[in-house]
């Protein structure tokens, strides 16, 4: 922590230099590189310039900055130096001094944001009626809710059953309903044909009350793990961002969360048939095909199905993972910004594997126990070295 207070102290000598017009080339490069860095220092860079400068009322005195940072911190008084009859040197010095100061005031008094420990939901799970009225399902105790139609569905914590509703007699148009899973939660779905859907974080799923017609088809965003029953006479369509699984009773994987848009449905057991609107493939077990949007070409590869469906775990399993890739998930799941010292470092692969509610310390202790990086927080940016 001293270490990083002493970084904005020199950060406020070079703004003070700047500002005076006699900061060296040298050293702008450098303010400028340290700004770039993170959007952390972009806003502490743009406070300290305003809170400096503009003249506002609410800027703390010298002293007041100088007493909060002697309370926190131990200093050392350097030897007195000559007396220097250079007006312009008191003056240059003296901005340098206040700013210093100041922005330290600002720096120590702002909330510290820190990496999320232990993720948690950030809001319920909801589910949204076919007329738009939303329900939180929060209720730890299993409740029985009215829909329309007659129809009925058990809601219990972490799960909400249709199989269990009263069927229709009366044919009628299929009524949808859509159930969206917030950051960090998980949910599962069991659909009236008895077909369970375990979705994933930040994931929705829309879905009729009642399978009708000759398919039965559900709409996915996000990923979830599907474990669909067997019915010979209607085939179960999933549509997930353009590609559409279809299957007649199986239990696979699919993941449409992927930044770079690419869908892959990984298959644990059965048989799927996977489109993208200009071809299809069938993958057999063990098998996953990556479908990329305006590509016609299905990329089938071989993976481990332990590994892709971890999550159902609540797990993390990196097998022989680049680094880098393993940090943009933990860093999607934690909050955190992350940078590595040398690129290269990012193509260093790993094996991982750990629980998905661990304490972020912990992960980033089993990633040192490898002796080939050394991981460093600071507030919300974890820097690899």
């Amino acid at each position: 922590m001293e270490k990083d207070i002493l970084s904005k102290l020199e950060v406020a000598r070079l703004i003070a230099l700047q500002r005076l017009g006699i900061l060296p080339e040298s050293e702008e490069r450098r303010l400028s590189a340290w700004v770039e860095r993170d959007e952390k220092n972009k806003a502490f860079y743009k406070q300290l310039r305003q809170k400096s400068f503009d003249g506002n009322a609410t800027s703390p005195s010298t002293a007041e900055g100088w007493n909060l940072f002697e309370k926190k911190y131990r200093t050392r008084q350097k030897a007195p130096q000559p007396f220097r009859h250079t007006l312009y040197r008191m003056v240059a010095s003296a901005a340098v001094l206040v700013l210093a100061i100041t922005g330290t005031y600002y720096y120590l008094t702002q909330p510290n944001e820190e990496i999320i420990s232990s993720p948690q939901p950030v809001s319920a799970v909801q589910l949204v009626l076919e007329n738009g009225n939303k329900i939180t399902l929060d209720d730890p105790q299993s409740s029985v809710l009215a829909l329309n139609n007659n129809a009925a569905l058990h809601a219990e914590k972490q799960e909400i059953n249709y199989a269990t509703a009263e069927k229709e007699t009366v044919e009628i148009d299929e009524i949808y309903h859509t159930i969206i899973v917030p950051k960090y939660g998980e949910y599962t779905v069991r659909l009236s044909d008895n077909t369970t859907v375990k979705l994933n974080s930040e994931s929705t799923l829309t879905y009729p009350v009642q399978f009708k017609g000759k398919e039965r088809k559900i709409r996915l965003t996000g990923e979830a793990y599907l474990e669909v029953t067997p019915d010979t006479t209607r085939r179960f369509i999933v549509e997930a961002a353009g590609t559409t699984v279809s299957v007649l009773g199986t239990t696979f994987n699919v993941n449409a969360s992927a930044p770079d848009g690419n869908v892959a449905t990984t298959l644990v057991n059965g048989k799927v048939e996977v489109g993208n609107g200009l071809t299809t493939t069938i993958i057999a077990p063990g098998q996953q095909a990556v479908t990329t949007s305006g590509n016609a070409q299905i990329d089938v590869r071989k993976v481990d199905t332990n590994v892709v469906t971890a999550w159902v775990r609540d797990m993390f399993y990196f097998d022989e993972k680049p680094l880098g890739e393993i940090m943009q998930e933990l860093s999607h799941w934690y909050e955190f910004n992350v940078v590595f010292e040398k690129e290269s470092l990012k193509q260093r692969k790993f094996t991982i594997e750990t629980s998905r509610y661990e304490n972020i310390d912990q992960v980033l202790k089993l990633i040192e126990e490898t002796h080939v990086v050394k991981c460093r927080k600071e507030g919300k940016t974890i820097y690899i070295q």
